[in-house]
């Protein structure tokens, strides 16, 4: 479906900037991507995977000492705040060190797929923030779009690159991850976090960190991207929306009031970080469902928008999101509870 759409998008770009830029270049000295190109507001995509794929023609086959060397030169030091920022983080130099050796042996399977994706991976990123600012016309990129290399950490994901203070303000893109996502996945995807990127320009304005750094935000911010996806792509299975399988989605639909009372005692309890965070990663512990926090924020998200738009709940200040997200998990676990007690 989307497929179909690229050739609407692509034309209608065209249009838009031909009649509405009054500076808008020549036809003759100019192409469609720089057209496009302006829905970047003055910011560029970085292309990584470029990069890497120039390294591995060089470091295949040759020793992992002297691939280390080259990864160094040609690779991570082009691109050294993306690596120390996005990827390694806090990682000591060791740790650092068998990152990358896991990856540089995990990544082989991948090359061919890497390569697929990489001719790909610009256009669909401009249709994919062609379409967001269809709907979210408030939207402004702030920083350039990294297609990045996650060592497999993540599909993709807003990261601290443009800043030392640790705020999230990057896209950064997991190529090999996402090279097992057909088209339709890799916009739902793109589109999930520009959203993050757009509500993050609200959200982490001026709260302090102890308003953030706690259970309801990664619920209210993972349940309104997988919301907005949805509103820029309607009308797909709720599936696609939450990369779930429909067994998963099932399951945890079944499970959703008990997962309401988990999450709410965690909000309660004043959890940490490292409690919490486990809701929204596959290599969750058997005690919490794999991403379940992503199906949770959706359903707090669609109760929440009975009242409010959402373009209204992501200019609401963490205090206010708190309340809101506390009396909906409320309702969530009461509803299962009334319930039984009709059927006895």
């Amino acid at each position: 479906m989307l497929s179909f759409k690229k050739t609407l998008v692509l034309l209608a770009a065209l249009l838009l900037f031909a009649v509405s830029t009054t500076a808008a270049p020549r036809s003759d000295d100019s192409s469609s991507q720089e057209h496009f190109d302006a829905l970047f507001d003055g910011h560029k995509i970085v292309n990584v995977v470029d990069d890497f794929l120039n390294f591995w023609e060089q470091a295949r086959g040759k020793k992992m000492s002297r691939q280390y060397k080259l990864w160094k030169r040609l690779v991570e030091s082009k691109h050294q705040e993306y690596f120390d920022r996005a990827i390694y983080q806090n990682a000591t130099p060791p740790e650092r060190l068998v990152m990358l050796h896991q990856f540089l042996i995990r990544v082989p399977s991948r090359i061919n797929r890497l390569r697929e994706f990489n001719k790909i991976a610009e256009e669909e990123l401009r249709i994919a923030i062609y379409n967001f600012k269809s709907r979210f016309p408030f939207y402004h990129q702030r920083q350039d779009i990294f297609i990045g290399l996650s060592f497999f950490l993540f599909d993709g994901s807003v990261r601290p690159v443009g800043n030392e203070n640790g705020v999230p303000d990057t896209l950064c893109l997991g190529a090999e991850v996402l090279t097992e996502y057909n088209i339709e996945q890799l916009q739902i995807a793109f589109t999930h976090e520009f959203f993050h990127l757009y509500h993050f320009n609200y959200l982490l304005n001026q709260p302090t960190l102890a308003q953030v750094r706690t259970a309801h935000i990664p619920l209210i911010v993972e349940g309104l991207a997988v919301a907005g996806a949805e509103t820029v792509y309607p009308a797909m299975p709720p599936t696609l929306y939450l990369h779930f399988t429909d067994k998963q989605f099932e399951s945890q639909r079944e499970e959703l009031a008990a997962s309401a009372r988990k999450f709410l005692e965690l909000i309660k309890a004043e959890a940490t970080p490292d409690k919490y965070e486990q809701w929204f990663t596959d290599a969750a512990p058997t005690e919490v469902p794999k991403r379940g926090g992503y199906l949770l924020g959706y359903e707090v998200v669609q109760r929440i928008m009975a009242m409010y738009t959402l373009d209204q709940i992501v200019r609401m200040p963490p205090t206010q999101l708190r309340e809101h997200v506390e009396e909906q998990l409320a309702a969530i676990a009461a509803e299962r509870v009334l319930l039984i007690e009709t059927a006895n």
